[in-house]
């Protein structure tokens, strides 16, 4: 009896020894976090839903023009510099072209001579021969074939040109435009007049309202995407936005105002339906709800929700509580698919009870 004793006392210091050990070295476990309402909630409000696109490009002048002469030769004047505002048809450079002017009084000097007492053939041929000369002469002058202001002078007179030596810029700012990249997936929502708004990355501080003017025809490849170009204009004039600038553009494609909306993130979405957890004072419970537009941040409410009922801030619990319905309704499912694969015939019933 002795021994059997001591033996269950050796056996009662080793528990109380292991016990001891998990109690101090094993790792303790941490308290669940609890958020404060605030966090976890949301009070289902009134307020608007504004969706956007964002689209890259550059900033554009209304006009642009890199002006050269049609014909070589050496440069006689250039009547402007850079800066210098200029209107329609103003002559901004010429070449030595005496010969030229000669050969077009020469030739004005014949047609008028011509229609004087020549006859009908004579009259077209000096005709002609004007209007060769006249082209002649208009090929050593450089004239502005729109208002704008001279943005560059890239020659100098005594200069000798070809036929495609730059001379002078010019650039009309009366209205400036953003050619914007939009992928084709988001093209569907864009349309002419949508307001937006355009930051620049030269000014990152500011932003400038525009509206969408012109939708290409046609899409293209750029950059491994396909992109259809889409032209903003800027409703307002800045000095210091230049033609050629990175610019990114929010293009509002969609907007409405005093209508329920929930985080985006408290929705999930199931085979078409959508759910929220709506918390009452028995607990959550799972809400099929109708939605509307939605934006990166909301989504409106159509059906199932008023104003002021909490629900969920975030639905990830939700969606494993639906992901594990789901789940068993398969299992459920292939379980019955199993049975009748044993008894095709006869329609599966549970069995009965043995006693009543």
């Amino acid at each position: 009896m002795k021994r059997v004793l001591w033996y269950i006392g050796i056996i009662l210091l080793i528990v109380v020894g292991v016990w001891y050990g998990y109690r101090r070295f094993s790792p303790k476990e941490k308290k669940a976090t609890v958020f404060p309402i605030s966090e976890r909630t949301f009070k289902v409000e009134r307020g608007d839903i504004i969706k956007t696109i964002s689209a890259f490009g550059q900033v554009a002048a209304n006009r642009e023009a890199s002006l050269t002469f049609r014909s070589g030769g050496i440069i006689n004047k250039i009547y402007v510099k850079k800066g210098d505002r200029v209107k329609k048809g103003k002559i901004l450079a010429v070449l030595n072209n005496a010969q030229q002017k000669a050969n077009l009084f020469q030739a004005e000097n014949d047609y008028k001579k011509a229609k004087v007492d020549g006859a009908a053939s004579e009259i077209e041929e000096k005709r002609l021969n004007y209007e060769a000369s006249y082209e002649s002469y208009q090929k050593t002058i450089i004239q502005a074939p729109f208002d704008g202001e001279i943005v560059d002078v890239s020659a100098y007179e005594g200069d000798t040109v070809s036929s495609s030596t730059p001379i002078v810029s010019l650039v009309n700012r009366d209205k400036m435009f953003v050619e914007a990249d939009v992928d084709e997936v988001d093209i569907k929502e864009v349309s002419v007049g949508q307001r937006a708004e355009v930051s620049f990355d030269a000014y990152p501080n500011l932003t400038l309202p525009a509206r969408v003017s012109d939708i290409s025809p046609i899409a293209i490849a750029k950059g491994g995407i396909t992109i259809i170009e889409v032209k903003l204009e800027l409703f307002e004039f800045d000095e210091r936005i230049k033609s050629g600038f990175s610019a990114e553009a929010e293009i509002v494609v969609a907007e409405i105002h005093n209508v329920l909306r929930v985080p985006l993130e408290s929705v999930v979405e199931r085979e078409g339906e959508h759910f929220v957890s709506l918390i009452t004072k028995k607990g959550d419970k799972t809400v099929s709800v109708k939605v509307g537009i939605s934006n990166e941040e909301y989504i409106q409410i159509t059906y199932g929700l008023k104003e002021g009922d909490k629900i969920v801030a975030n639905g990830y619990k939700l969606y494993e509580k639906l992901e594990e319905g789901r789940k068993g309704e398969e299992k459920g499912k292939e379980v019955m698919k199993i049975i009748k694969g044993k008894n095709p015939k006869k329609e599966f019933r549970p069995p009965k009870p043995m006693f009543k």
